[in-house]
């Protein structure tokens, strides 16, 4: 919680997270959403690792999808979220 604090409070050009809206109560998941969001809009880049298909879904508009370390798909988040849930048998 606190790394993510800090990061939002910098307003990096590139920010990095990986699985943080896991953690914390629903108030902090929300604001870092929100925080996101508006970083995104101005310009940041983030990358953004997750296994949830809503956040993915509401923050990027390309996605990767790696499997065992190699790349399986890449594009528009909503193509690769769709082969995401199929491969996964969730679609």
């Amino acid at each position: 919680r606190l790394g993510m604090a800090v990061a939002l409070n910098l307003s990096p050009d590139v920010l990095v997270v990986d699985e943080v809206l896991a953690v914390g109560d629903v108030r902090f998941r929300q604001k870092c959403m929100e925080a996101m969001l508006r970083m995104c809009d101005r310009g940041m880049t983030l990358l953004f690792v997750s296994h949830s298909p809503a956040r993915v879904k509401a923050l990027c508009d390309r996605s990767i999808l790696l499997r065992d370390g190699m790349l399986i798909d890449d594009g528009d988040t909503h193509k690769v979220l769709e082969r995401y849930l199929q491969e996964d048998g969730l679609g």
